[in-house]
């Protein structure tokens, strides 16, 4: 009975919200302590009498410095939810003599305005209650209570920018990066963007639940695939050292490219790993990596380029590639043996790989995991799992 009492006791007040880390806990505090002291000191100096932090200020730092990626947070939401409460407080107060009524008035038709322009921020609430109990108002009172919002409005604007960018190292206003163009140059989502959640289906369960989500929409979709990919690592459970190639094709620097040329067409593959004399890797040499020196896409002066690219040049010095360290890329993406499969599958996608090698903690070469690995290892493990 005393256990089922706590859970339930636990349910009502929420306690299975995820906690912030410790960093983020002493980020959020020392950017308040340091923007209600910029706050303060801006509101000082200005030249103009009679400005002071309002109350509302101190539950503004709580969103704008410990989850700046809220909607509740934006810019948007600070400064317009400030003025329109702000003109709601001092509406009511002036209409209606009894204060108590007043203040509910006031607080119900801010958060109307607030639903209603887009800019929902909880201490906008606050600012119309504290200019109601700052009445009674006269027409001379109007224009100063307008100007002391607005200005703690913009110090805090100001102070979170400032602050989270400069000195906690947060980026504010936060936003998601778009989402880059394929590898392919075309305007297709990558394969993993493509299949994951979009607008329609976020409105469609929103419709349903006929509720408001505190997360912005292309923020929910980046958790909701990030929870995929670890559920998918999970149930699945492979990593890149259950299906890697270990009988690894390499080339040295010095590999002539003609030679290199010849195992990538006897071992039928794409991609050579590059290793220096303890096996550590220093780049890959891809089939790419020849066609980019072949400026005459024709077939038949690609056939004479090719041919040109990888005969030797007599002698001590030549204009064009002699060798694979001379035509490799050496900004390898690589994986360890204990990365998850889903993990690789998001760099395959996004970065458009078709190889990628798995490397020790030293950067020596144990194997390649190809496209082909990733695809009958889950074609083995569904297939399994069916029988």
């Amino acid at each position: 009975m005393t256990n089922k009492f706590i859970s339930q006791l636990r349910t009502f007040f929420g306690d299975s919200m995820p906690a912030l880390s410790v960093a983020e806990r002493r980020k959020s505090s020392l950017g308040a302590l340091l923007g209600i002291g910029m706050c303060g000191l801006l509101l000082r100096i200005m030249p103009v009498d009679s400005h002071w932090l309002i109350a509302p200020m101190g539950a503004s730092a709580v969103l704008l410095f410990a989850v700046p990626h809220s909607p509740l947070a934006q810019p948007w939401s600070l400064v317009g939810s400030f003025l329109l409460a702000a003109v709601a407080g001092l509406a009511s107060a002036y209409a209606i003599p009894s204060v108590p009524l007043a203040a509910a008035v006031a607080v119900a038709a801010s958060i109307w305005l607030m639903t209603r322009f887009n800019c929902v921020h909880p201490p906008g609430g606050a600012v119309a209650l504290f200019v109601v109990l700052d009445g009674p108002y006269t027409a001379a009172r109007v224009g100063p209570t307008l100007l002391l919002v607005a200005l703690n409005a913009a110090a805090m604007l100001a102070a979170a920018v400032l602050i989270n960018n400069l000195v906690l190292g947060r980026r504010y206003p936060f936003s998601i990066a778009p989402s880059k163009v394929n590898g392919h140059k075309t305007a297709d989502l990558s394969p993993m963007k493509r299949l994951g959640l979009n607008h329609a289906d976020l409105d469609s369960a929103l419709r349903t639940l006929d509720t408001f989500v505190d997360v912005r929409e292309d923020e929910l979709v980046q958790i909701y695939n990030l929870a995929v990919d670890h559920a998918f690592g999970r149930h699945i459970g492979l990593t890149c050292g259950d299906i890697m190639s270990r009988d690894v094709v390499t080339v040295d620097f010095d590999t002539d490219l003609e030679q290199a040329w010849n195992l990538l067409r006897a071992h039928k593959i794409k991609a050579l790993p590059v290793v220096d004399k303890t096996k550590r890797l220093i780049g890959i040499l891809t089939v790419a990596d020849y066609l980019r020196q072949l400026d005459d896409t024709s077939v038949a002066g690609m056939a004479i380029r090719l041919q040109g690219l990888l005969r030797r040049t007599p002698g001590h010095s030549a204009d064009k590639a002699e060798v694979v360290g001379q035509l490799m890329t050496s900004n390898v993406r690589s994986a360890r043996l204990d990365t998850p499969i889903s993990e690789l599958m998001q760099q395959l996608s996004d970065r458009n790989l078709h190889h990628i090698p798995v490397l020790d903690e030293g950067r020596r070469l144990l194997g390649i995991v190809s496209q082909s690995d990733l695809m009958v290892a889950l074609y083995k493990r569904i297939a399994l799992s069916t029988v």
